[in-house]
């Protein structure tokens, strides 16, 4: 196996890691929320409950969190980590064939290692086992909970506190190419670079070509969302997703324009999610926007993994929930993510027929039984390939 020199490339990658730690036992009392975490805000808006009344996912599903790491020791991700069946763990041996060596649960292209768990320290290093629980993080009345819970999360590292700000986009063209070939469904890139790099445009286009779908983020900016294309989301085949707020407005510091804007999921000041050492935390950043656009890819591939990336980029459009001005529009693309419509409307593409905006967002509720009845699940097997 031949892998490609790694080379950093300075960036203006914000991650905009607003955190704030609590811990499982005091989080009702401090916070003041409901013990049902799936009633928070982000779900009442997006319609998560419709979506788990036809599916929370399967293992079958693949996520790839292209990030800074996840702590699967955290009690409420320990079952939901990816596992490379066809390795056998701390042999030194490559039994799969595909260049990696005891990769049991993804790689580390930082310190191009088998583990790819996040180092201690620094917030950035708390990044994607916060972005993990926004996906995957159960409903067992203990803390923040997931879109899609069942399935399965591939940690693929390529962020540390040493190199966040200078990414290593070889290195991260390898992680993408990691993440398809050993049969990743869709991959959750919160990364933005303020320029295109060519040198991973054709590692997109792999993924793409593959059936897998990447959804990354408009970016942000201290002072204020700018205008301004940003990338792998400003790639035509990338979905981009900007933040909007509880009262369904443009976050302030959500990056915009057209016509890459795909869509928006709500982040405002606050999301809470699973942070290191067992805990919980809240931030903010389109960095949190990506990840509930991605985990309803997931549900809805779920229901059929023979979608192909254009219809599952077309059921997001129709399905959104317009909140701007009509049609598509520069600070809310096609509009703010709706998981009920959208994964409704893998089972019946009728639903689409129906507009949904700001004035009548809660009428997909009403009809989700009967879609059930109809249901219909198609599993594909994903590909492995060999890494030369």
């Amino acid at each position: 196996m031949k892998r490609r020199k790694i080379v950093f490339i300075a960036s203006n990658m914000l991650l905009l890691f607003s955190l704030s730690l609590f811990n499982s036992n005091n989080t009702i009392l401090e916070l003041g929320l409901a013990q049902n975490f799936e009633n928070s805000y982000h779900h009442n808006l997006i319609g998560s409950q419709g979506a788990w009344a036809i599916t929370n996912g399967t293992k079958d599903i693949t996520v790839a969190v292209i990030d800074s790491g996840i702590d699967f020791f955290h009690s409420e991700l320990q079952n939901v980590a990816w596992i490379n069946e066809n390795e056998i763990s701390n042999n030194s041996i490559d039994d799969d064939g595909n260049g990696y060596v005891d990769d049991i649960r993804g790689w580390d292209f930082v310190n191009d290692d088998n583990n790819p768990g996040p180092e201690t320290g620094d917030l950035i290093n708390r990044h994607g086992t916060f972005i993990t629980g926004l996906i995957a993080a159960p409903l067992n009345g203990k803390g923040p909970v997931g879109i899609a819970q069942n399935v399965s999360i591939m940690d693929v590292r390529v962020l540390s506190s040493d190199n966040y700000l200078g990414v290593s986009y070889l290195g991260f063209g390898d992680a993408i190419r990691y993440a398809v070939d050993n049969g990743a469904d869709v991959l959750s890139i919160s990364i933005h670079n303020m320029s295109p790099d060519d040198i991973y445009h054709d590692d997109i286009l792999y993924a793409v070509e593959n059936n897998v779908v990447v959804v990354a983020i408009t970016g942000n900016t201290d002072d204020g969302g700018l205008e301004f294309r940003t990338y792998p989301g400003g790639y035509d085949e990338v979905i981009a997703v900007g933040a909007s707020t509880a009262n369904n407005l443009k976050a302030s510091y959500s990056n915009y324009g057209l016509p890459w804007t795909e869509i928006v999921a709500p982040v405002g000041n606050r999301l809470d999610s699973t942070t290191l050492d067992n805990t919980y935390g809240w931030g903010w950043g389109t960095s949190y926007a990506c990840p509930q656009v991605a985990a309803v890819v997931a549900l809805m591939k779920s229901l059929n993994n023979s979608l192909s990336v254009s219809e599952i980029r077309n059921i997001l459009r129709k399905s959104a929930t317009d909140i701007g001005d009509p049609g598509k529009d520069i600070y809310f693309g096609y509009g703010l993510l709706n998981a009920t419509k959208a994964v409704m409307a893998v089972l019946d593409p009728s639903v689409l027929e129906v507009e949904t905006d700001k004035t009548n967002t809660s009428f997909i509720y009403y009809t989700t039984a009967v879609i059930i009845l109809a249901g219909f699940v198609v599993i594909r097997k994903k590909r492995k390939k060999t890494k030369m």
